[in-house]
Parts: structure tokens; C-alpha cells; sequence
């Protein structure tokens, strides 16, 4: 991730304008397509970090001339099981309101872009929507001809919050693009009021929810939580987040972030390379 460094952090949070920064997204996912040859690109639909991503897309391709190679999709399978992690109790909800309340809106947003329900997971396991998205995203290539003429790039949805906590899944990155991932969660939010996407979506990302790694330190201080990490990469000076962030509060964030950074810190890491050759010659 591209963190602009500043030498003396600003002394207030950054204040987002949600028009700019959406053109800002678009420009790029264009500038990156067509520089690589995207032939299209695939965006896996679950809550407002991809639907803000799949927007995105759809718009960049549209001013392309291409719009129906932009592909969104959504998996639909029954209730998320019941788990208790470290005294959280997990919401059994279903993705069932993405098909019902968000997809028709993503259609009227985007009338000639892609979207598909796949049903074929019955619970929910990231690792094997992953499988599925990538393996879509060579479906429609016959054997031995060249990839590039009907795949589908990846795009991954990670914002900046998740980049910083490693709170992805390793198979995430497989992806050939990451457009949101210098934007906060709590940016990403404002970002989709602006466009009007549905107001579920946007409370959907304020529940907990373990499938995604989002528990009570995230819902609860979310916008703190961002304040904390962009304090960390020097967007914003130490007198800032101390007028921002309580005390009570920061003494939540300060453990869950190191506890977080540490954990998942072999992701940010990996795949891990030799340094010098192994290459025993003769």
C-alpha cells in the first residue's frame, strides 16, 4: 500500500470528499486496465468494500466502451453458524438481503454490467468463495488458447483498516487489483452514503461479524479504530488523536492493534523467499 509520508502528520483528521474520491478510484481501475490489458474484471459481491468496488469497475469500464466485462459476484448460502470467540457472539444472519435489496440497485447503477448468485457454497466459507471467484474468472477460457482474450482480472476489495490489521484472507492475494485499499472502513462508508447505496448494506458493516474478521473493537470505535492507524502511519499527529479518541478508548485500541498486527503479520510477509540462490552448482 502507497501511504503518503508526511514529515509533520496534520494535527486534524483527513476530511474526505466522497465525489472526488470515487473519480479518483475510477481514474485509476481505467489507467490500470487499460495499461495491463485488462480483458474484464471480476469483484466478488458481499458488503460495501465490494459493492464500492464493483462500482467502480462498472463505471471505469463503461467509459471504456465495455461494460459487460465487468462481472460482480455474490454468494448465496444459508445461515451463518453460531460461534462464540473470546466472550462474541457471532449474529446468525444470511446473505439473502444482497440478492433481495442490493443487487437490484447494483442493476439500475450498472444496467449492462455482470452479476451472478452462485448458491453452490451451503455455509460460509471464505476461503472456497475465494476458489469459486478465481476459478469463474477462467471459466468461459478454452484450453490452450490464449488467457488473455476472455478472463477476467480479480479485483479485491480490501480497504486501508483491513491492509493495516492484515484482517484478509490469505488467498485474497491472488488478486490482480486492490482500488480501495488506501481507504479507511469508516471513508468507505461515507463514500457509498454519497452514492446512495443501500442503507442495509451500510448497517450491515456495523454488526459483528466473524466470517470477516469484524468484531466489537471494530464496530463499537470504528472511526477511532481508523484514527489510531492512520496516527500509526503518520497521517495524523499523536495531539490529534489524543483530541479525538479518549483516553478509556485508546486503551481498547492500542492492545487489539498490536494483538492483530502480530498475529496476522506473516501475510504482509509471505510468499517468503530465500535471499541468497539455493542453486548448487557443480
Amino acid at each position: 500500500m502507497n501511504v503518503a509520508v508526511s514529515l509533520t502528520p496534520p494535527d486534524h483528521p483527513r476530511k474526505l470528499d466522497p465525489a472526488r474520491t470515487f473519480e479518483s478510484v475510477v481514474s485509476w481501475v481505467q489507467k490500470q486496465s487499460v495499461e495491463h490489458n485488462a480483458p474484464g474484471l471480476i469483484v466478488g459481491l458481499s458488503g460495501t468494500d465490494s459493492i464500492l468496488t464493483f462500482l467502480a469497475c462498472a463505471e471505469a469500464f463503461n467509459r471504456m466502451g465495455r461494460p459487460q466485462r465487468v462481472l460482480g459476484l455474490h454468494f448465496q448460502h444459508g445461515p451463518k453458524q453460531d460461534a462464540d470467540l473470546e466472550q462474541i457472539t457471532c449474529a446468525t444472519t444470511e446473505f439473502n438481503w444482497v440478492a433481495t435489496q442490493v443487487i437490484p440497485w447494483l442493476k439500475i447503477q450498472a444496467p449492462k454490467a455482470q452479476i451472478e448468485i452462485d448458491t453452490s457454497i451451503p455455509a460460509s466459507d471464505d476461503n472456497k468463495r475465494w476458489g469459486h471467484l478465481l476459478s469463474r474468472a477462467v471459466s468461459e477460457t478454452p484450453t490452450g488458447t490464449d488467457l488473455r482474450s476472455r478472463h477476467y482480472f480479480p479485483v479485491g476489495a480490501r480497504n486501508a483498516t483491513e491492509q493495516a490489521l492484515g484482517s484478509y484472507s490469505q488467498i485474497s492475494k491472488s488478486v490482480s487489483m486492490l482500488p480501495i485499499v488506501d481507504i479507511f472502513k469508516s471513508e468507505v462508508l461515507e463514500i457509498c452514503e454519497h452514492l446512495g447505496v443501500p442503507q442495509i448494506a451500510i448497517d450491515k458493516s456495523k454488526e459483528i461479524d466473524c466470517d470477516c474478521g469484524r468484531y466489537d473493537i471494530q464496530v463499537d470505535h470504528m472511526r477511532e479504530l481508523d484514527l489510531y492507524i492512520m496516527e500509526r502511519q503518520r497521517l495524523l499527529s499523536k495531539r490529534g488523536l489524543f483530541e479525538n479518541v479518549s483516553m478509556p478508548v485508546l486503551n481498547k485500541l492500542a492492545p487489539f492493534y498490536q494483538r492483530e498486527v502480530y498475529g496476522t503479520s506473516y501475510r504482509q510477509q509471505t510468499p517468503y523467499k530465500p535471499e541468497q540462490s539455493l542453486v548448487a552448482a557443480i
